[in-house]
C-alpha cells in the first residue's frame, strides 16, 4: 500500500509522484481512498484537495464518474469544504448511479440530496451502503462477530445477514450503516469466515504474509498489541499466540521488507517501501540490543530459527557479537556465554577466551571439597542450560587428556546443564565406579548437587545396585524425598531449580515411578516414616504415589488403630455412588469442558476482549469447571467402597441401617447411613455419614442415648436397632 504509507510518513514529494502515476496510468483508486482518509485523520486534507479535484475531473472525462465521486466523497469526509467539492460530487454520483432502481431511496435514506447541507455524513452513509451488497462480509463489533450480506431488500430498505455461527437476521439499512464494519477480503476476519481451515494452514506456514496483512490494515505500522488483537479475533491466543508471534517477529527482524523495533512485548513493526541492506540492518539491530545477553539471544535465534539466512549475514552477526563481548563493562557470565556460542559456531575458541585458560588451569584448588575450584565456579555463573552444556568444550582445552579425571573429581560442582553430557562422557570412558561413588556421597548429602543427584538416581536405581555399598532402598527413597521437599519449597523464581524439580517428580512418580522400585519391599514402619516426611510438603504427584503405595500395603493404612475406620481421610461410598461420581467427572472432562472451550473460541471472535462480556463469562465458567474436575479427581483418589469395610457389630457406621427415636416423642425413624455420593433407591431414607444427623450417631449402639447437633439445633436421640443396609 504505497500511497497510504507515503502519506503516513509525510513523504510528500514521493506521495505526489505516486499519485501522478495513478492519474497518468488511469489506475485503480483503492489505495488513494485509504490515503485520503488518513489525510483527514492527520488534518492534512488541504494539501491533497487540489490534486483530488484534478483527479476527479480526469476520471469524469474518462467516463469513470463512480471513481470520481468516490475521490471527492473521500475528500469531503476527510474535511474538505463542501462548497469546494459538493457540486461536482453530486453531479458525479448522479451520473454513476442515477439510473439505478435504488438511487432515490438510498439518497433519501442517507441524505445525499440537493437540499441536505451535511454532505459529509450523507456521503459517509451512502458510500457504506454501496459496499453493503450481497456477498459483502461485515463485522459486528457489539458481539455478533463476522457475517455476510445474503440479501438486499431495496423496497424495505433492509439487509439480510448470516453470521459466522449460522444465525440469520434482517436489519434496517440505516441501522446497518451504524453497527456494521465492511470487511475487505484481505482482512483476517474475512479469511476466517470464508475458510477457517485454510487460514489455519496459512497461519502455521505463512507468518510473514499474515503479519504483512495485519500491518497493512494499520497503514504500514502496527504495535504488538494491535497485532495480537488481530490474531485473537481469529482464535490465536494464549500459548498459540506466543509461539506464532515469536516466529513471526524473528522472521520480520531478518526480512528486508520489515523494520522491527522495541522489545517483544512492546515491539513496533513497520513495512518498508524499499528493501533494506540485510547486513547493515542486522548490524544496526544488534547494536541496539539492551545488553550483551539480548544481543546473544538475537544472534542465536538467527542461527536456530532461520535456516535460509545467507552465510555472509551470519558471519556479520558473529563478528558483531564477538566485538561486543570484548567490552570489560559486560558481566563475565554474559561474555563467557557469548564466547562459548562463538566457539560452537566456528569450532575454534575466540582469542579472548583462550587468554583465561592458563589462569583457570593453574588456579589453586580449595582445601575444602565443598568449595568449587576456579573453572567450576566460573561455569556455575552461566545461567542458561545450553550455555552450561557448551562449557563442556572447555575441559579438553584447559586440562588436555586428563580432562575426564578433572570431571570425575569435581562432578558435584558441575552446573545442571553440564551434568548429563558429563555423565555420558564418563560412562563412555568406563568411569562408572566414579559415578557410583558420587551417588553414595549424595545419598548422605542430597541437597549438595540436586541436578547430579537426580540424574544419577535415574541412571543407577534400576534394581541392580549392590545394597551392601549403599543405604537401604527405603533410606535412599528418604534421601530423594528430602531433595523433593527442598526443591518444592524453592522452585518458584528459580528456573534451574524448577527444571530439576520437574525432572525429579518425573523420576519418582512418572510413567515408571522410581518410588515403586525403591519401596517394593517396604514395611508398615518404613511407610509411616515416609508418610511423616512428605507431610512437610512435596509435589502432589509424589504425594499420590506414596499414598497409593501405602494403600497397596494396607488398605486401611491411614486409619489410626484407635480410631473408627470412618474417621480416616478415606471417602466411603457404595459402588453405585462411586460410579455416579466417576460419571460426573467424565461428563465434565468429555462434554462440559470441551463445550466451554468452543464457547471461549466463539467469544474471542467477537472482538476487543477488554469489553467482551461473553468472553469473560466463558473464561469464568472454564475456571469453575476445571476447579470442579480437579476437586472430584482428588475425592476419587481418596475413595473406598463401604462394601470393603469391616463393620463393627451393632454399631452405627457407614453401611448400616439405624432405627432411632427422638427423646420426648414416641415416633420411631429409620435411616440408611451411606456415603456422600449415594442417592435414594429403596428402603429407608439415605443419609450421608458426613451429614449432621448420621455423623451424630456414628459409633452408637442399640440402647445408647446421645446428643446430635443439627443446623436447627441440638436433639437428644436413642438408638433402638442397628442392622446392615441393603448393600450388604
Amino acid at each position: 500500500m504505497t500511497l497510504p504509507i507515503l502519506l503516513v510518513r509525510e513523504q510528500w514529494q514521493e506521495f505526489e509522484d505516486a499519485w501522478t502515476q495513478v492519474i497518468d496510468t488511469e489506475g485503480p483508486i483503492d489505495e488513494l481512498l485509504v490515503a485520503l482518509r488518513l489525510a483527514g485523520e492527520k488534518k492534512r486534507i488541504s494539501r491533497c484537495l487540489s490534486r483530488a479535484r484534478e483527479h476527479a475531473l480526469a476520471l469524469e472525462a474518462a467516463d469513470r464518474p463512480a471513481d470520481a465521486a468516490r475521490i471527492l466523497g473521500a475528500a469531503v469526509v476527510a474535511g474538505a469544504q463542501v462548497t469546494e467539492v459538493g457540486t461536482p460530487l453530486r453531479r458525479c454520483a448522479a451520473a454513476a448511479w442515477g439510473k439505478e432502481s435504488w438511487w432515490e431511496k438510498f439518497g433519501e435514506l442517507t441524505g445525499l440530496t440537493d437540499e441536505n447541507r451535511d454532505l459529509r455524513q450523507a456521503w459517509s452513509d451512502f458510500s457504506t451502503l454501496l459496499v453493503l451488497q450481497k456477498g459483502q462480509l461485515i463485522f459486528h463489533g457489539g458481539g455478533w462477530g463476522p457475517g455476510e450480506v445474503t440479501d438486499v431488500f431495496e423496497d424495505d430498505l433492509e439487509l439480510g445477514i448470516r453470521f459466522w455461527n449460522g444465525r440469520t437476521d434482517r436489519f434496517p439499512m440505516k441501522a446497518a450503516i451504524d453497527i456494521f464494519d465492511p470487511l475487505p477480503e484481505t482482512d483476517l476476519r474475512a479469511m476466517h469466515y470464508r475458510d477457517s481451515a485454510e487460514l489455519g494452514k496459512r497461519l502455521k506456514k505463512e507468518h510473514l504474509e499474515i503479519l504483512r496483512t495485519v500491518v497493512e490494515r494499520h497503514h504500514g505500522r502496527a504495535g504488538a498489541v494491535a497485532i495480537r488483537t488481530a490474531l485473537m479475533q481469529v482464535g490465536i491466543e494464549g500459548s498459540a499466540w506466543t509461539a506464532w508471534w515469536r516466529k513471526a517477529r524473528k522472521l520480520a527482524e531478518n526480512s528486508e521488507w520489515f523494520d522491527v523495533t522495541g522489545s517483544p512485548a512492546k515491539a513496533n513493526v513497520q513495512l518498508l517501501l524499499e528493501a533494506k541492506d540485510p547486513i547493515e540492518a542486522l548490524r544496526k539491530q544488534l547494536r541496539q540490543s539492551n545488553d550483551l545477553a539480548d544481543m546473544h539471544g538475537r544472534v542465536r535465534d538467527l542461527f536456530v530459527s532461520t535456516a535460509n539466512v545467507e552465510e555472509s549475514v551470519q558471519q556479520v552477526a558473529l563478528e558483531t557479537l564477538e566485538e561486543a563481548a570484548l567490552g570489560d563493562h559486560e558481566p563475565i557470565p554474559q561474555r563467557l556465554a557469548a564466547w562459548l556460542f562463538l566457539f560452537e559456531r566456528r569450532d575454534a575458541a575466540p582469542e579472548a577466551l583462550k587468554t583465561i585458560y592458563d589462569e583457570l588451569r593453574d588456579a589453586e584448588v580449595p582445601s575444602d571439597p565443598s568449595v568449587a575450584p576456579a573453572f567450576w565456579a566460573l561455569v556455575q555463573q552461566l545461567t542458561g542450560a545450553k550455555d552450561q552444556e557448551r562449557a563442556m568444550r572447555l575441559l579438553p582445552e584447559i586440562y588436555g587428556e586428563l580432562w575426564l579425571d578433572e570431571a570425575a573429581i569435581h562432578l558435584q560442582h558441575a552446573p545442571p546443564g553440564m551434568v548429563r553430557p558429563l555423565i555420558e562422557a564418563m560412562r563412555k570412558g568406563k568411569r562408572t565406579d566414579d559415578l557410583i561413588e558420587h551417588y553414595a556421597g549424595l545419598l548422605a548429602r542430597p541437597l549438595r548437587a540436586p541436578a547430579l543427584f537426580v540424574t544419577l538416581a535415574k541412571l543407577l536405581e534400576d534394581g541392580k545396585l549392590d545394597d551392601s555399598r549403599f543405604p537401604t532402598p527405603v533410606q535412599r527413597a528418604q534421601a530423594l524425598l528430602t531433595l523433593a521437599h527442598h526443591l518444592f519449597q524453592n522452585r518458584r523464581g528459580n528456573t534451574q531449580t524448577a527444571r530439576v524439580h520437574t525432572r525429579l517428580v518425573e523420576a519418582l512418580a512418572g510413567k515408571e515411578p522410581l518410588l515403586r522400585t525403591l519401596l517394593k519391599d517396604v514395611d508398615i514402619a518404613g511407610m509411616r516414616s515416609l508418610q511423616v516426611q512428605i507431610q512437610r510438603g512435596v509435589d502432589d504427584t509424589i504425594d499420590h504415589v506414596i499414598t497409593d503405595i501405602a494403600l497397596d500395603l494396607d488398605r486401611h493404612f491411614f486409619a489410626s488403630d484407635d480410631k473408627p475406620f470412618w474417621e480416616s481421610d478415606t471417602i466411603w461410598t457404595t459402588r453405585a455412588g462411586l460410579e455416579r461420581r466417576s460419571k460426573e467427572l467424565r461428563e465434565l472432562r468429555e462434554v462440559k469442558i470441551p463445550e466451554n472451550q468452543d464457547a471461549i473460541g466463539r467469544a474471542a471472535s467477537y472482538g476487543d476482549l477488554s469489553e467482551n462480556a461473553e468472553w469473560e463469562a466463558a473464561m469464568e465458567e472454564m475456571r469453575n469447571l476445571t476447579s470442579r474436575a480437579m476437586s472430584i479427581e482428588e475425592e476419587l483418589r481418596l475413595a473406598d467402597l463401604i462394601e470393603n469395610a469391616v463393620l463393627r457389630e451393632d454399631t452405627a457406621c457407614p453401611g448400616t441401617t439405624v432405627r432411632y427415636r427422638e427423646l420426648g416423642t414416641a415416633e420411631e425413624k429409620e435411616i440408611q447411613i451411606l456415603g456422600p455420593w449415594d442417592e435414594q433407591s429403596e428402603g429407608p431414607e439415605v443419609v450421608s455419614y458426613r451429614a449432621p444427623l448420621a455423623a451424630g450417631m456414628l459409633g452408637m449402639q442399640p440402647g445408647e442415648k446421645g446428643t446430635v447437633k443439627l443446623p436447627a439445633g441440638e436433639i437428644e436421640v436413642e438408638v433402638l436397632q442397628v442392622g446392615l443396609s441393603a448393600i450388604h
